[in-house]
């Protein structure tokens, strides 16, 4: 099995509800037919960069998945034929591409805790630095007695 991509545009005139159907659809259509979802995500409405089919805003849909080869050939027939989906594209991922996205995400990841940690360590010099001015502090009004 490989990886694929598939990201389409859903009609405009289609409320929330109904775009919601169609991605079910497609996602029905992929494991009916010995595949697995990844991911799939429903990106809402967007304004298209060109028209498309008289259309200037349509509803994103992206959906990861794998599946075999052949079956591609299925899904982009599904949305050639379905008056819902004005505009579909589906890409493969490699295992090299595959491979660098989880590096990025372990990378991403690794940033997070670090930053999370930084700012622990700012958090803890900064009370440090109180507890410091409230002893000088102190020590001055001493003085001053």
């Amino acid at each position: 099995m490989r990886t694929y991509e598939a990201l389409y545009i859903v009609t405009p005139e289609m409320e929330d509800d109904a775009v919601q159907t169609v991605a079910t659809e497609v996602d029905d259509l992929i494991t009916s037919n010995s595949g697995a979802i990844v991911r799939s995500e429903i990106w809402g409405r967007r304004k298209l960069a060109y028209e498309v089919k008289k259309h200037t805003e349509g509803s994103y849909v992206l959906v990861r998945f794998e599946a075999e080869p052949d079956f591609i050939v299925k899904l982009e027939s599904y949305y050639k034929l379905s008056e819902a989906i004005i505009r579909y594209l589906v890409t493969h991922f490699d295992a090299r591409t595959l491979k660098l996205e989880a590096e990025q995400v372990r990378r991403r990841e690794e940033e997070i805790k670090a930053s999370a940690q930084r700012g622990q360590d700012d958090d803890d010099d900064d009370n440090r630095r109180r507890r410091s001015r409230r002893y000088d502090d102190d020590d001055r009004n001493e003085d001053d007695e």
